[in-house]
């Protein structure tokens, strides 16, 4: 059987299981399938290591399973073994000592542990759409659009380079060449100089109030701010709007998984206490 046959055979195979009422009744058990010294490994550990190998999901585990060879099966025992001596070797070692493996060790943990009890969250984490509603509805004066511009630049620190950016644009060239050319703004220079949508209130005042009441598609500068010059030009305009239920239903979903994570988070901090120190950051930034 080809191998294009092999993953037509497990979906029709999986379907099956999926509708089959003694399905079940076939699922393997928690046989041990290897064992290393005093480490025993169970035939759901194996499918589990399956899974995350193939990529293919725990459900289909099973069906690559039967679909290999004794060879292959024996294979990959050998392959979960010589982990396993591996990890054993390594503590031989010491190497569970060193700094990094012990904190590779320590937040695999960690987060495992987290993924699982957000996972257990699930329930309190999905929400009906008359709930988005009703959140959206109670709280529609936070849901606007800005104001906001589409602008590219080219920056400089030195007025004369804005001065000749301006000039070799007036005088035919493209924006995006002299942008590539002369911008200091590493980021948009890349992209022709090109910020992108700029929402009033995010740009130094100067440069704002320039932009905000440029027309549109004309080069104007240099314009000053206290980072340096800008030679700009205003391609689109969005005016000031509310935003209906249907362009915010992600963010309100969002926002009362956040309340949600939020207030789980503060009750476990009723059991254990939190120490935020920012300035330890601080003085280890500042070496």
């Amino acid at each position: 059987m080809s191998k294009s046959e092999k993953w037509v055979f497990s979906l029709l195979f999986l379907s099956l299981v999926l509708i089959h009422p003694l399905a079940a009744a076939a699922a393997p058990g928690n046989e041990i399938a290897l064992t290393v010294d005093d480490e025993q490994v169970s035939v759901d550990e194996i499918l589990y290591l399956l899974a995350l190998q193939s990529g293919a999901g725990e459900a289909a585990a099973p069906l690559l399973a039967a679909q290999m060879t004794p060879t292959e099966r024996e294979a990959f025992l050998e392959q979960v073994s010589r982990a396993i001596l591996f990890s054993k070797g390594a503590i031989i070692r010491g190497l569970h000592l060193d700094p990094g493996v012990s904190a590779r060790i320590r937040w695999s943990r960690i987060n495992t542990l987290a993924e699982a009890y957000v996972g257990s969250m699930a329930s309190s984490l999905s929400f009906e759409e008359k709930t988005l509603r009703a959140h959206f509805e109670k709280n529609k004066q936070k849901y606007r659009q800005n104001e906001s511009v589409r602008v590219r630049h080219v920056f400089t620190t030195e007025e004369e380079n804005a001065r000749t950016a301006l000039l070799r644009i007036l005088s035919g060239e493209v924006f995006a060449e002299v942008a590539a050319s002369l911008s200091v703004d590493y980021a948009t220079a890349e992209t022709g100089g090109d910020m992108g949508w700029i929402s009033r209130g995010s740009l130094p005042e100067s440069f704002e109030e320039a932009v905000f009441s440029a027309p549109l598609q004309s080069v104007l500068g240099p314009v000053q701010t206290k980072y340096g010059y800008h030679v700009f030009e205003v391609l689109e305009r969005r005016r000031a709007r509310a935003l209906s239920f249907e362009e915010v239903r992600d963010a309100v979903r969002a926002e009362l998984v956040e309340h949600v994570m939020a207030t789980e988070a503060a009750s476990l901090k009723a059991r254990f206490p939190v120490l935020l120190v920012p300035s330890a950051l601080e003085k280890s930034f500042a070496r």
